[in-house]
């Protein structure tokens, strides 16, 4: 066989295969615009499956929960928890409540829900049905717990029926250990009254004068000194507001007993045998100063109101006479007017801190301002210069020349 004979025997096998491998580009786009198209219409399915699984469980969360609720009063409990108010709140989720009943307390129905559910306080309710809700879940977290698949509403605050003893719990009684004789000193009065006010139930309030026979009693046994104060009985224990932050007002005794013992001065110093915090006002004045600012106007409201000074006494001195003068020279005073407070004020740590950014605190004891750029534009006399100083220029005359 000659080599063309040869080529013509594997020609046809060649030329099958390049019939085989003739794809045109035409093809080739036709070929890629279908896979597309299939591989798009899958991912377009799949997008949609999990829309519309989103939309579903968008409208299965939005959906009420179907609830039942079970509500445990207690009828003779005049001064306990309001649990209507309770299951109320309840009632304003996104809930849809098939039945609600009532319970007496003292009912066999109700004790076996309170021994099922482990109900310490009572007024209470119980929710049964779709209480895992996603839409309940703050609610429940905040309010009580989920126990046997039902919810237990447990923020119950006094007053209360402890299921153990099935006393009532959260009646506070107050007493006042009061000081006639110091008719500056800071009453407990107002903190009880915002005691009440923020729902503690105090039932009965007794003032008990500290020096009778009582009074002396109630000091030796707490060891207290300092007056006037305030006791509240073991009951306050109930209430977790107050519980957190007595640390910052007093003890809990061995009995429960609350003493108040870090009081607002004035008040009386049993171990020192004196009333601290009191403290005797100075005004300096100028007479022949008729713009100058009013020290026991303007300065008095600060100590008093800003700094719960208590004031003693407060005289008003001018300084063209003979104490004016003394005192002038005794402090070195160059601004009038001015004020000065006794060595009492020693005791407020507020101001004493403060007091080094407007005035002096002298070797004797006495405070004496000095700043007057402190009073924001207020007129008074520079001694040195005699001088009125912050006197507000009156208008220009029309037709003046500038």
């Amino acid at each position: 066989m000659n080599r063309k004979d040869a080529v013509s025997s594997i020609g046809p096998g060649l030329n099958s295969k390049k019939k085989e491998l003739n794809i045109t580009w035409p093809k080739i786009i036709l070929i890629v615009t279908l896979a597309t198209t299939v591989i798009g219409a899958l991912v377009s399915t799949k997008t949609l499956v999990a829309v519309n699984k989103n939309i579903a469980a968008a409208k299965e969360a939005a959906r009420p929960a179907n609830v039942k609720i079970v509500k445990i009063s207690v009828p003779g409990c005049q001064d306990c928890f309001n649990i209507d108010a309770a299951v109320n709140g309840f009632k304003k989720q996104n809930v849809k409540v098939e039945e609600e009943r009532t319970l007496n307390f003292d009912s066999p129905e109700a004790s076996a829900s309170i021994k099922e559910f482990a109900i310490k306080k009572v007024p209470s309710y119980i929710v049964s049905g779709e209480v895992t809700k996603s839409n309940l879940e703050d609610f429940i977290k905040n309010n009580g717990e989920i126990k046997n698949n039902n919810f237990v509403f447990t923020k119950v605050t006094p007053v209360f029926i402890d299921t153990d003893s099935k006393q009532e719990v959260g009646k506070v009684i107050a007493t006042i250990l009061t000081d006639p004789s110091c008719t500056e000193c800071t009453g407990p009065k107002l903190t009880i009254e915002s005691f009440k006010k923020s729902g503690i139930k105090i039932v009965d309030q007794k003032e008990i004068t500290w020096n009778s026979f009582e009074g002396q009693r109630i000091i030796n046994q707490y060891k207290i000194t300092k007056l006037p104060t305030f006791m509240l009985s073991s009951d306050i224990d109930f209430y977790d507001n107050i519980k957190s932050s007595w640390a910052n007002i007093g003890t809990v005794e061995q009995d429960k007993t609350y003493v108040a013992r870090n009081l607002f001065l004035p008040y009386r110093d049993l171990e020192k045998n004196q009333i601290l915090g009191l403290v005797d006002l100075i005004y300096l004045t100028d007479s022949s100063c008729s713009e100058c600012y009013k020290a026991d106007t303007v300065q008095k409201p600060i100590l008093k109101q800003g700094y719960g000074v208590g004031i003693r006494s407060e005289r008003t001195v001018d300084v063209s006479s003979g104490e004016g003068q003394g005192l002038i020279s005794k402090y070195k005073i160059t601004k009038v007017p001015t004020i000065l407070a006794s060595p009492g004020s020693d005791q407020y740590t507020d101001l004493k801190n403060v007091w080094k950014n407007v005035g002096t605190v002298e070797t004797d004891g006495w405070y004496v301002f000095r700043e007057m750029q402190q009073l924001r534009g207020a007129v008074y006399k520079d001694l040195t210069t005699d001088q009125i100083v912050g006197k507000v220029q009156s208008a220009t005359p029309s037709g003046a020349q500038q």
